[in-house]
């Protein structure tokens, strides 16, 4: 018996598929009941074999025809009926004599015909990569209708880019999100053509597509007039290359110990100057923010003439601004914030590079640069140096799990046009300086809109996922660190047999105080680095932070236990985040005494667009910065063993991380046992993936290990060096390979 159902259909890189049944909003997974002459089955995934494929995507929503048999749920018939994907990157092959597009296989397993209007223009790009958009569904293959961006020479940074943005995005397309471009107030139609032009731009490496965009409508508080503060002292400091220059700083101590140092924080009006519901705002909430690339320019999120010109705080010029005032008292705590219009004039547009030489007693670029200003430069200097010292004070002694988070050191980046590694941070001083004062800036306007029971986009992080609480649990109990607030049984975890990776399934846990779990954690954490207990204190930190919660906007306050606020808000960059521009326009608004133009019931519909918008932005910076990684090390770029922790263990091997480059990587059972290449093996996973019997390592454990190449899904692979395996390798090998390891 057979039965019809509508669902999501996924490719699998070797040529099938599977399908998801949904709900009606064509995007919530469901299940659905299924008879066969064994009997009832709940089905919720449905197995689509290769011969249905070729007219498919990922992410199509498809209607199929499906049965079950003792092999599962099949499909026998499957019509796509709507393509969130038209932008598809590829290979360009010539197959018996015509050209195709051999598509990335996570995207689709067939072969994309090119239109003969294409061809022309291609036909001398054979083993290029192309970016293409292909037709809708409706035909019995999809076919490449025009060139998107490229051709690029394979395994070039152009190629990297080209093929992480269409593939990366395209799951972000307006169709994916919950609720679709209508619940952020935009047009559904005007919504699929501005996403398909940014991933048309960023795949090619230009600038999007928000340069000349009407801004004209609507400005809260526009009666407002502003306060001049030109004769008062600020700054300009950022990066050499930025060009959207979204704040200045000033600050003032009067040397005291018991003074309070009073901090500036000017920020670009941009909610003064783009008006709601005009093409340029339209175009800013559907996109959610800038997007950088190592390997191509930026995508201004407003109209460069704006953020790079207009409304940029360039020195020695006139800006409009909103001003977020604070006191920041001996132990730290911020006093009085308070909220204006202003207009401002930036004494000078300084460099992190600039005031990292100024920190280490290198006057002379400083002085260079602010001219006849320098003293009224280094005064602001000084106190905000004061400043930010008090802030750190206050902020450590806080449950903040940040600390425990560990930053890469190098980046892959394109310099002059070559791929290069350069420093992550090279003005780590200078630029935790201005961070320490725009978080509390953050956090002064939270508290501001708070008091005034104002509706507003808040950035919310619970801190420790609930539901990866057990595991912490865990990692207490092994390393016997005291945390009373877990609560629950903190015994270690017995092998199952009803578990595949050699662990038993998770309850469900008990509402637990987070925040006194975290100062706890922090507590065992420094405890165990005091008794020299290293190997239990690793265990720890990566316990605790794998279990970190991602921060999400909410349209009600809550704590932001990442950074250990009350409340706190994204505004200190308007011109690069639409959620900043959404908060400038409820703080106007208030300020000129009228009612916020955003209702609650409005942001929280746009909170879960901008999730998904700006998260998916997240994953391709991060994406892209493993594909170009993967080019260097290709190229030969690391020479000797590169230290790693262990995050995760399976019976396919070892989760590793490369902290020093930001990486995250897996070593094969085979590879970390120091079998042949045509032995196979598993490991034993024990108390809930925190260990292993089957070699020295635990979740946490340090190691070195060498590049390997890539594996079959292009991403890098590791081998652990010598001194890192077992002097024997113990019993257990069975048939595993390295498809085990598809989930890592």
């Amino acid at each position: 018996m057979s039965i019809e159902i509508r669902g999501r259909f996924r490719a699998h890189r070797r040529g099938y598929g599977f399908v998801t049944p949904v709900a009606d909003d064509g995007l919530t997974p469901v299940t659905c009941q299924l008879e066969a002459a064994e009997g009832s089955a709940t089905v919720e995934r449905v197995f689509v074999p290769p011969r249905l494929v070729r007219s498919l995507i990922s992410d199509d929503l498809v209607r199929a025809k499906v049965s079950q048999d003792a092999q599962g749920a099949t499909a026998h018939q499957v019509t796509a009926l709507e393509r969130p994907r038209r932008i598809l990157p590829g290979t360009i092959r010539r197959r018996r004599g015509a050209l195709v597009l051999e598509a990335t296989p996570e995207l689709t397993p067939a072969r994309i015909p090119i239109s003969a209007s294409m061809e022309e223009t291609i036909r001398r790009n054979v083993d290029e990569v192309a970016v293409v958009l292909v037709d809708a569904p409706g035909t019995d293959q999809p076919t490449a209708q025009a060139l998107v961006a490229g051709p690029f020479a394979a395994d070039s940074a152009d190629a990297v880019r080209a093929e992480t943005v269409a593939a990366v995005l395209g799951r972000a397309a307006p169709a994916l999100i919950s609720g679709g471009a209508s619940s952020a107030g935009l047009d559904p139609a005007e919504a699929e053509t501005t996403h398909l032009r940014l991933v048309g731009q960023l795949a090619g490496g230009r600038r999007g597509a928000a340069a000349g965009l009407d801004r004209a409508g609507p400005v809260p508080g526009s009666e407002i007039h502003p306060v001049d503060r030109s004769q008062q002292p600020c700054l300009t400091i950022d990066a050499a290359s930025a060009r959207d220059l979204d704040d200045a700083i000033a600050a003032s101590w009067d040397g005291a110990a018991d003074s309070p140092v009073v901090v500036s924080v000017h920020i670009a009006d941009a909610a003064g100057s783009v008006g709601m519901g005009s093409a340029a705002d339209r175009y800013a909430r559907t996109v959610a923010a800038t997007t950088y690339l190592a390997s191509g320019a930026s995508a201004p999120m407003l109209d460069p003439a704006l953020s790079e010109q207009e409304l940029s705080l360039r020195a020695d010029v006139d800006r409009r601004v909103l001003t977020v005032r604070y006191g920041v008292a001996p132990d730290g705590a911020l006093i009085d914030p308070q909220l204006e219009l202003a207009t401002v004039r930036s004494r000078a547009r300084l460099t992190y590079a600039t005031v990292e030489q100024w920190l280490r007693g290198d006057h002379a670029n400083l002085r260079r640069l602010a001219g006849d200003g320098a003293g009224e430069a280094e005064t602001v200097l000084e106190s905000a140096i004061e400043a930010a010292r008090r802030l750190g004070i206050h902020r450590a002694g806080r449950t903040s799990l940040e600390e425990l988070f560990a930053s890469a050191e190098l980046v892959p980046s394109v310099v002059d046009g070559e791929l290069t590694a350069v420093p992550a941070e090279p003005h780590a001083q200078a630029y935790r300086l201005i961070e320490q004062l725009m978080v509390a800036a953050n956090i002064a306007v939270g508290r501001w809109l708070v008091e005034r029971n104002v509706p507003a986009l808040y950035r919310v992080h619970e801190g420790i996922d609930a539901q990866r609480l057990a595991r912490v649990r865990t990692a207490a109990a092994l390393t016997g660190a005291v945390v009373p607030a877990l609560g629950g049984d903190a015994a270690p975890e017995q092998p199952s047999a009803a578990g595949p990776d050699g662990h038993r399934a998770v309850a469900a846990t008990d509402a637990v105080d987070t925040e006194q779990v975290i100062a706890e954690l922090l507590g065992e954490v420094v405890r165990f680095e005091q008794e020299g207990r290293d190997a239990d204190r690793d265990l720890l930190v990566s316990a605790a932070t794998g279990a970190s919660a991602r921060a999400t906007y909410e349209a009600d306050p809550a704590s932001h236990r990442g950074l250990a606020a009350a409340a706190y808000t994204h505004s200190t960059s308007p011109l690069r985040r639409y959620a900043d521009l959404v908060v400038h326009r409820q703080v106007r608004a208030t300020l000129a005494g009228q009612p916020p133009p955003y209702a609650a019931q409005d942001l929280r519909a746009l909170a879960g667009w901008l999730d998904a918008r700006s998260g998916a932005l997240a994953r391709l910076e991060a994406r892209e910065r493993t594909e170009l990684w993967a080019l260097l090390l290709d190229r030969g770029w690391l020479a000797g063993p590169e230290p790693a922790t262990v995050t995760a263990i399976s019976r396919a091997g070892l989760t590793v991380r490369l902290p020093r480059l930001g990486l995250t990587g897996f070593v094969t059972a085979e590879d970390a046992l120091g079998l042949p290449g045509d032995e196979r093996a598993t490991l034993t996973a024990t108390d809930r993936g925190l260990a292993t019997t089957s070699g020295p390592w635990r979740v946490g454990s340090r190691v070195h290990v060498h590049y390997a190449g890539r594996d079959d899904r292009g991403r890098p692979s590791w081998r652990l060096d010598a001194r890192d395996r077992p002097e024997r390798v113990p019993g257990g090998r069975s048939g595993t390979t390295r498809d085990d390891a598809d989930g890592q």
